[in-house]
C-alpha cells in the first residue's frame, strides 16, 4: 500500500512552487482574507499545474494554502508568505516568497 504520508512529503515543495508561479493560483490567494484557507485538489483538475496534476488527482490529495505574517524561514523584506500543508497531515509544510506586485 502507498504510504500517503510519504506523498505528500515528496511532493510539497513541487506544489507549493507550482501554485505559487500560477497565475490562476496566485490571483486566487492573494484574493484570501485574513486567516482564509485555499483548498487545492481534484476538485481543480482543470487548473491545477500539469506538473502536479496527476499526483493530486490520481492519490486524491488535499492541500491547503494561507497567507502568513512570518515564519521559520527567511524570505526577502516586502515578499508575500504563502504556507502549504497537507490538510491530511498539516505538519507536512512547505513556505513560499511572493512578489505582490506579480500576479
Amino acid at each position: 500500500m502507498i504510504d500517503r504520508k510519504n506523498i505528500y512529503v515528496d511532493y510539497i515543495s513541487d506544489v507549493a512552487l507550482e501554485i505559487s508561479i500560477s497565475h490562476i493560483w496566485r490571483k486566487r490567494i492573494f484574493n484570501l482574507k485574513k486567516d482564509e484557507i485555499l483548498q487545492i485538489s481534484s476538485k481543480d483538475e482543470d487548473i491545477i499545474p500539469e506538473y502536479i496534476k496527476d499526483v493530486i488527482v490520481n492519490n486524491h490529495l488535499i492541500f491547503c494554502v494561507k497567507i502568513i505574517d512570518s515564519c521559520e524561514e527567511a524570505f526577502d523584506e516586502g515578499l508575500v508568505i504563502f504556507k502549504f500543508y497537507s490538510e491530511e497531515f498539516p505538519e507536512i509544510i512547505s513556505y513560499s516568497g511572493n512578489n505582490p506586485n506579480i500576479i
